[in-house]
């Protein structure tokens, strides 16, 4: 913790652990709550990395070169001499679009190559030797990168004081409350299913065709209504960008630019003003910053506009069929399949038909009967697209054993 009274970055900026394992941490109970497994400590680190990285763009000026400045970042500033060797490389790596005579010359500042793998991975720094010489205006990397190190550590050090807090039976009602407050009533095995290292990390053009391969019915109309419409209204927005939010992981910088790119017919201006803060919103990153789950089927079935409920129960019996076979035909669907499915839709059996088209889609390894696993049906969208992915990638690893 930093006393220096640098904006909102020194107050949240992540800890040491002293020797004698008392966390100096403002928000120490955060901690204790969400230390106690993988995924929690996963889910955690992603969403204070998210508000960290907010609160940095927001403090700006003297405020943030002084928090800068408060702490060793263990990086090397590149002095005049090494700057013009590698002139034509940095000039290469960094283009300007517009040069400016007044301009101040870029600082550039040396680390390992590790300290920033998300430059690595989209090419945007110059290597050499094992350093990453990395320019000013890509500074950010370093500290978010250091952000998240840290918090990961001080995660992985109170996981191991946490035993000792067993017999607390008053601290350990308030931490389960805290923990399951912030999966917000959606089971963890819903949640990203790619998980979240950077291997793993969705793009904004990989959703079409995950949307393709792994998304039930319910989403894929809103995808395909997207796709066809480039727009939907706010409910099918608020529907579809949770799901998307709490299936894949997909960061609010991703979600920003798919939306974006989804809205391809109105100006920047336009979208900047009426979309992304509702974006940021779902997000937790504006307005009351709550964590919204993604809504259920029986959510689904029961509220909201009828455009975007459960198809297996707005549509006609023509409309849901040619719809089915539109969307499932590629993955094994045929239209001999269909009468089953109806005569569920038929009896308002709805997630029966949706968890038969799960099984007949994914037969190379789903039995009739099997649902999503251990015979349980379908009872939410992120329940259907979690599991398709999480069979895709166990068919994978599969023949990579072969």
């Amino acid at each position: 913790m930093f006393k220096g009274g640098h904006g909102a970055l020194d107050e949240y900026y992540v800890p040491q652990v002293a020797n004698h394992g008392v966390l100096k941490y403002p928000h120490r109970m955060n901690l204790l709550a969400f230390c106690r497994s993988e995924d929690l400590r996963r889910r955690f680190v992603k969403a204070e990395t998210t508000l960290f990285k907010v609160r940095y763009d927001d403090d700006m000026g003297k405020d943030r070169d002084a928090f800068l400045d408060s702490r060793d970042f263990n990086w090397t500033s590149v002095g005049p001499e090494e700057q013009r060797q590698y002139k034509t490389e940095f000039e290469a790596a960094y283009p300007v679009s517009k040069p400016e005579p007044d301009r101040p010359s870029e600082k550039y500042y040396k680390v390992k190559w590790t300290r920033v793998p998300d430059l690595v991975e989209r090419r945007k720094v110059f290597l050499k030797g094992g350093w990453a010489y990395v320019p000013s205006r890509e500074q950010s990397s370093i500290v978010f990168q250091e952000y998240e190190t840290h918090l990961e550590r001080a995660l992985e050090i109170t996981a191991r004081l946490l035993p000792r807090l067993d017999e607390d039976t008053r601290l350990l009602p308030i931490l389960n409350n805290l923990s399951q407050g912030f999966l917000a009533g959606v089971s963890s095995e819903w949640s990203n299913a790619l998980g979240s290292t950077n291997t793993d990390e969705i793009r904004a053009e990989m959703i079409d065709d995950m949307a393709k391969k792994h998304f039930p019915l319910c989403m894929r109309t809103l995808h395909e209504s997207l796709q066809r419409d480039n727009h939907l209204k706010h409910f099918g927005r608020l529907q579809y960008g949770l799901f998307l939010k709490v299936v894949l992981g997909l960061s609010v910088e991703e979600a920003v630019t798919f939306w974006r790119k989804s809205f391809s017919r109105i100006t920047d201006d336009k979208f900047n003003k009426e979309y992304k803060y509702n974006i940021r919103h779902s997000y937790g990153l504006e307005g009351k910053r709550a964590n919204y789950p993604a809504k259920s089927c029986l959510q689904i079935l029961t509220g909201g506009p009828s455009e975007y409920g459960c198809p297996y129960r707005t549509f006609s019996p023509e409309n849901l069929q040619a719809a089915l076979l539109s969307s499932y035909s590629q993955q094994g669907l045929r239209s001999a399949d269909l009468p089953e499915i109806m005569a569920a839709v038929k009896s308002s059996h709805f997630h029966v038909a949706c968890t038969r088209v799960f099984e007949i889609t994914h037969s190379a390894s789903v039995k009739k009967g099997d649902g999503v696993g251990g015979g349980e049906s379908v009872t939410h969208p992120n329940q259907y697209a979690a599991r398709s992915i999480e069979l895709e990638k166990a068919a994978k690893e599969a023949m990579d054993v072969e």
